[in-house]
Protein backbone atom coordinates (compact mmCIF):
# COMPACT_ATOMS: atom_id res chain seq x y z
CA UNK A 1 0.00 0.00 0.00
CA UNK A 2 2.89 2.34 0.71
CA UNK A 3 4.28 1.56 -2.75
CA UNK A 4 0.95 2.40 -4.41
CA UNK A 5 0.65 5.64 -2.49
CA UNK A 6 4.22 6.73 -3.24
CA UNK A 7 3.68 5.86 -6.92
CA UNK A 8 0.99 8.51 -7.19
CA UNK A 9 -2.13 6.38 -7.44
CA UNK A 10 -5.42 7.98 -6.44
CA UNK A 11 -7.69 5.68 -4.46
CA UNK A 12 -11.41 5.30 -5.08
CA UNK A 13 -14.07 2.96 -3.79
CA UNK A 14 -15.35 0.64 -6.51
CA UNK A 15 -18.59 2.59 -6.87
CA UNK A 16 -16.75 5.93 -7.03
CA UNK A 17 -14.56 4.63 -9.84
CA UNK A 18 -17.55 3.35 -11.81
CA UNK A 19 -19.54 6.53 -11.24
CA UNK A 20 -16.55 8.53 -12.51
CA UNK A 21 -16.63 6.42 -15.67
CA UNK A 22 -20.40 6.76 -16.07
CA UNK A 23 -20.18 10.54 -15.79
CA UNK A 24 -17.10 11.11 -17.99
CA UNK A 25 -16.76 8.08 -20.26
CA UNK A 26 -13.28 7.19 -19.04
CA UNK A 27 -11.37 6.36 -15.88
CA UNK A 28 -9.02 8.70 -13.97
CA UNK A 29 -5.47 8.28 -15.25
CA UNK A 30 -4.07 7.09 -11.91
CA UNK A 31 -7.32 5.91 -10.36
CA UNK A 32 -7.28 2.62 -8.48
CA UNK A 33 -9.90 0.63 -6.58
CA UNK A 34 -8.66 -1.91 -4.04
CA UNK A 35 -11.13 -4.72 -3.39
CA UNK A 36 -11.33 -7.62 -0.96
CA UNK A 37 -13.68 -10.59 -1.36
CA UNK A 38 -15.47 -12.79 1.20
CA UNK A 39 -15.34 -10.61 4.30
CA UNK A 40 -12.90 -12.68 6.32
CA UNK A 41 -11.89 -11.46 9.76
CA UNK A 42 -8.33 -10.85 8.56
CA UNK A 43 -9.69 -7.99 6.43
CA UNK A 44 -10.43 -6.22 9.70
CA UNK A 45 -7.43 -7.39 11.71
CA UNK A 46 -4.71 -7.05 9.04
CA UNK A 47 -5.91 -4.90 6.14
CA UNK A 48 -8.03 -2.26 7.88
CA UNK A 49 -5.26 -0.91 10.18
CA UNK A 50 -2.99 -0.38 7.14
CA UNK A 51 -5.74 1.27 5.09
CA UNK A 52 -6.64 3.51 8.01
CA UNK A 53 -3.05 4.48 8.75
CA UNK A 54 -2.38 5.44 5.12
CA UNK A 55 -5.81 6.97 4.47
CA UNK A 56 -6.63 4.56 1.63
CA UNK A 57 -10.15 3.84 0.46
CA UNK A 58 -11.18 0.30 -0.44
CA UNK A 59 -14.21 -1.86 -1.15
CA UNK A 60 -14.94 -5.11 0.67
CA UNK A 61 -17.41 -7.60 -0.79
CA UNK A 62 -19.04 -9.54 2.02
CA UNK A 63 -21.40 -12.50 2.44
CA UNK A 64 -24.06 -11.25 4.88
CA UNK A 65 -25.04 -14.70 6.19
CA UNK A 66 -21.39 -15.24 7.24
CA UNK A 67 -20.95 -12.05 9.25
CA UNK A 68 -19.95 -12.91 12.80
CA UNK A 69 -19.64 -16.59 11.86
CA UNK A 70 -16.86 -19.10 11.32
CA UNK A 71 -17.95 -20.69 8.06
CA UNK A 72 -16.94 -22.85 5.11
CA UNK A 73 -19.35 -21.10 2.72
CA UNK A 74 -16.71 -18.94 1.03
CA UNK A 75 -13.64 -21.17 1.26
CA UNK A 76 -12.46 -23.44 -1.58
CA UNK A 77 -13.69 -27.01 -1.32
CA UNK A 78 -11.66 -29.03 1.17
CA UNK A 79 -10.39 -26.07 3.20
CA UNK A 80 -11.35 -25.55 6.84
CA UNK A 81 -13.83 -22.97 8.10
CA UNK A 82 -12.61 -19.40 8.45
CA UNK A 83 -13.89 -16.59 10.72
CA UNK A 84 -15.66 -13.62 9.16
CA UNK A 85 -15.96 -10.03 10.29
CA UNK A 86 -18.76 -9.09 12.67
CA UNK A 87 -21.51 -6.62 11.89
CA UNK A 88 -20.00 -4.22 14.42
CA UNK A 89 -16.63 -4.34 12.64
CA UNK A 90 -18.32 -3.70 9.29
CA UNK A 91 -20.06 -0.66 10.74
CA UNK A 92 -16.77 0.61 12.19
CA UNK A 93 -15.01 0.32 8.83
CA UNK A 94 -17.94 1.87 7.00
CA UNK A 95 -17.69 4.93 9.25
CA UNK A 96 -14.03 5.29 8.23
CA UNK A 97 -14.99 5.22 4.53
CA UNK A 98 -14.61 1.58 3.52
CA UNK A 99 -17.30 0.61 1.01
CA UNK A 100 -19.16 -2.67 1.42
CA UNK A 101 -20.53 -4.46 -1.60
CA UNK A 102 -22.48 -7.66 -2.05
CA UNK A 103 -20.87 -11.06 -2.55
CA UNK A 104 -24.29 -12.80 -2.49
CA UNK A 105 -26.17 -13.94 0.59
CA UNK A 106 -24.55 -17.38 0.84
CA UNK A 107 -21.61 -17.37 -1.61
CA UNK A 108 -23.35 -19.74 -4.00
CA UNK A 109 -21.93 -20.04 -7.51
CA UNK A 110 -24.45 -18.26 -9.68
CA UNK A 111 -23.83 -20.28 -12.83
CA UNK A 112 -24.88 -23.46 -10.99
CA UNK A 113 -28.24 -22.48 -9.46
CA UNK A 114 -31.73 -21.71 -10.86
CA UNK A 115 -32.81 -18.19 -11.73
CA UNK A 116 -35.03 -17.70 -8.68
CA UNK A 117 -32.24 -18.79 -6.35
CA UNK A 118 -29.90 -16.35 -8.08
CA UNK A 119 -32.47 -13.64 -7.50
CA UNK A 120 -32.69 -14.53 -3.80
CA UNK A 121 -28.89 -14.52 -3.40
CA UNK A 122 -28.65 -11.09 -5.03
CA UNK A 123 -31.65 -9.31 -3.54
CA UNK A 124 -31.35 -10.69 -0.01
CA UNK A 125 -27.68 -9.70 0.33
CA UNK A 126 -28.36 -6.21 -0.99
CA UNK A 127 -31.26 -5.65 1.38
CA UNK A 128 -29.32 -6.94 4.39
CA UNK A 129 -26.30 -4.72 3.72
CA UNK A 130 -28.46 -1.67 3.14
CA UNK A 131 -30.32 -2.37 6.38
CA UNK A 132 -27.06 -2.70 8.28
CA UNK A 133 -25.30 0.37 6.90
CA UNK A 134 -28.23 2.57 5.86
CA UNK A 135 -26.67 3.41 2.50
CA UNK A 136 -27.31 1.98 -0.99
CA UNK A 137 -25.37 -1.18 -1.86
CA UNK A 138 -24.18 -0.29 -5.36
CA UNK A 139 -21.52 -2.88 -6.10
CA UNK A 140 -21.45 -6.65 -6.48
CA UNK A 141 -18.77 -9.32 -6.85
CA UNK A 142 -19.45 -12.79 -8.25
CA UNK A 143 -18.48 -15.70 -5.98
CA UNK A 144 -15.35 -17.25 -7.52
CA UNK A 145 -15.86 -14.90 -10.48
CA UNK A 146 -18.51 -17.01 -12.23
CA UNK A 147 -21.42 -15.26 -13.92
CA UNK A 148 -24.06 -15.73 -16.61
CA UNK A 149 -25.98 -13.21 -18.75
CA UNK A 150 -29.07 -14.05 -16.69
CA UNK A 151 -27.26 -13.29 -13.43
CA UNK A 152 -25.95 -10.02 -14.88
CA UNK A 153 -29.51 -8.94 -15.65
CA UNK A 154 -30.76 -9.80 -12.17
CA UNK A 155 -27.91 -7.85 -10.54
CA UNK A 156 -28.65 -4.80 -12.69
CA UNK A 157 -32.39 -5.04 -12.00
CA UNK A 158 -31.72 -5.14 -8.25
CA UNK A 159 -30.11 -1.70 -8.47
CA UNK A 160 -26.38 -2.36 -8.54
CA UNK A 161 -24.34 -0.16 -10.89
CA UNK A 162 -21.65 -2.76 -11.59
CA UNK A 163 -20.51 -6.30 -10.91
CA UNK A 164 -16.96 -7.62 -10.64
CA UNK A 165 -15.55 -10.94 -11.78
CA UNK A 166 -11.95 -12.04 -11.21
CA UNK A 167 -9.92 -13.16 -14.21
CA UNK A 168 -13.06 -14.40 -15.96
CA UNK A 169 -14.25 -11.00 -17.13
CA UNK A 170 -13.41 -9.71 -20.61
CA UNK A 171 -9.86 -8.40 -20.97
CA UNK A 172 -10.25 -6.48 -24.23
CA UNK A 173 -13.45 -4.56 -23.49
CA UNK A 174 -15.44 -3.17 -20.58
CA UNK A 175 -18.65 -4.79 -19.41
CA UNK A 176 -19.86 -2.99 -16.28
CA UNK A 177 -21.51 -6.20 -15.07
CA UNK A 178 -18.48 -8.42 -15.67
CA UNK A 179 -15.53 -6.23 -14.72
CA UNK A 180 -12.24 -8.05 -14.81
CA UNK A 181 -9.96 -7.48 -11.81
CA UNK A 182 -6.27 -8.03 -11.26
CA UNK A 183 -5.83 -10.65 -8.53
CA UNK A 184 -3.10 -10.13 -5.95
CA UNK A 185 -2.23 -13.54 -4.50
CA UNK A 186 0.04 -14.92 -1.79
CA UNK A 187 2.81 -15.43 -4.30
CA UNK A 188 2.79 -11.69 -5.05
CA UNK A 189 4.09 -10.88 -1.56
CA UNK A 190 7.51 -9.75 -2.82
CA UNK A 191 7.50 -6.09 -3.79
CA UNK A 192 9.07 -6.64 -7.23
CA UNK A 193 6.32 -9.13 -8.13
CA UNK A 194 3.61 -6.81 -6.85
CA UNK A 195 5.15 -3.83 -8.65
CA UNK A 196 5.31 -5.70 -11.96
CA UNK A 197 1.66 -6.67 -11.71
CA UNK A 198 0.51 -3.16 -10.87
CA UNK A 199 2.66 -1.61 -13.61
CA UNK A 200 0.75 -3.72 -16.12
CA UNK A 201 -2.33 -1.67 -15.25
CA UNK A 202 -0.73 1.32 -16.94
CA UNK A 203 -0.83 -0.58 -20.23
CA UNK A 204 -4.53 -1.47 -19.85
CA UNK A 205 -7.06 1.08 -21.09
CA UNK A 206 -9.61 -0.30 -18.63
Amino acid sequence: MEHLKSSGYEFYTASELIEFYLQRGNFPARGLAITFDDGYLDNYLNAFPVLKQLGIKATMFVVPSCLGQTSTKAVPKGESARPHMTREQVIEMHKFGIEFGSHTENHRLLHEIPKEEVRHEVESAKQELEGLLQVPCKTFAYPAGYYTPEAQGIIAEAGHICAFSTTLGPKDSLDLFAINRMEILRRDKWLFQFRNKVNALNNNSH
